[in-house]
């Protein structure tokens, strides 16, 4: 058992290291995926950009699935990676003294509580269950003895599926009943983000590799895994780029075929070398065509440019 610092800490301190504890920096793309699935919905039966009452609507549910939801994930990550964390990142709150195991767990059981009780708020049983889904999904991810984390090939997927595709969905089931196409479209983008998640393996994998930790990185190696990283990637919006055309959407299609061929050249210098600067590279090259790419997605699938 790890021991935790009996030193007073600041009330303000303390404030921010529970905020710190739920890793505000990884909101931002499951909230923004909320709001995507409120697109796909669509304007006639679903999301309305003029209505104000939607928008708070969709503003609850990026609550719910970033800062609450989200937070709890990286929260009870934090909790039972505290010994890992000792010793990679001794800074984070737990580690660091600034919270006590204590704390912490009430740290991860408020958010899982506000998470449920903000998803019944839409008095959509599918909403709450996506809510569950993603708590329980988020418990076998960090805790032993099962701890998808552990499993290379299970671990980005799980990721994917809890920040991307589940918080698609729940972002649509706010406004409208689901459709194949927004299904279809949540899983794919679920895909794309654990095709990134498969890449971000090697930035660790020396430190994976002498704390005994089996990353994808460390057990097939860097070359491999970014094989592995790109076809998902490019694969998963080949896919979007497919239905884009089946749809009529060859707008949208060029643009997303632009986004496999622009970030190829960094592709292959990540791979020669794959350095720390090589890899922020491909990232600033490729990130911001995802972005877009998921907005686009919700707007085809809404029908919106019909």
């Amino acid at each position: 058992m790890l021991s935790t610092s009996e030193k007073q800490v600041p009330l303000g301190k303390k404030i921010k290291a529970h905020i710190d504890l739920a890793d505000p920096v990884t909101w931002i793309s499951p909230s923004i995926v909320t709001i995507c699935g409120a697109l796909a919905s669509g304007p006639l039966i679903g999301f309305q950009w003029t209505n104000p009452q939607h928008w708070a609507l969709v503003m609850l549910g990026a609550l719910m699935t970033g800062p609450l939801g989200t937070g709890f994930s990286q929260s009870i990550n934090d909790y039972y990676d505290r010994h890992l964390d000792a010793i990679n990142d001794p800074e984070r709150p737990i580690p660091a003294g600034l919270v006590t195991l204590n704390e912490a767990r009430l740290n991860w059981m408020f958010l899982a509580t506000a998470t449920l009780l903000v998803s019944f708020v839409f008095q959509n049983l599918w909403i709450v269950l996506l809510a569950l889904g993603g708590l329980v999904l988020s418990v076998v991810y960090s805790m032993p003895p099962i701890k998808l984390k552990k499993h290379f090939w299970l671990g980005p997927p799980a990721v994917g599926l809890g920040y991307v595709s589940m918080s698609w969905l729940a972002g649509h089931l706010i406004f409208a009943p689901l459709t194949w196409e927004s299904v279809v479209v949540a899983w794919i983008n679920g895909a794309l983000a654990a095709g990134l998640l498969f890449l971000n393996d090697i930035k660790s994998v020396e430190g994976d590799r002498q704390h005994g930790l089996q990353s994808l990185a460390v057990a097939i190696g860097v070359h491999k895994t970014l094989l592995v990283a790109y076809v998902t990637i490019n694969l998963s919006q080949a896919l979007l780029m497919v239905l884009a055309i089946v749809w009529g959407y060859y707008a949208i299609a060029v643009f997303i075929g632009l986004s496999i061929v622009v970030p190829i050249y960094n592709q292959i210098k990540l791979y020669q070398d794959p350095s720390q600067k090589n890899y922020v590279r491909y990232l600033l090259a490729s990130n911001p065509f995802v972005a877009i790419i998921q907005f686009l997605s919700g707007f085809m699938v809404g029908g919106y440019f019909r």
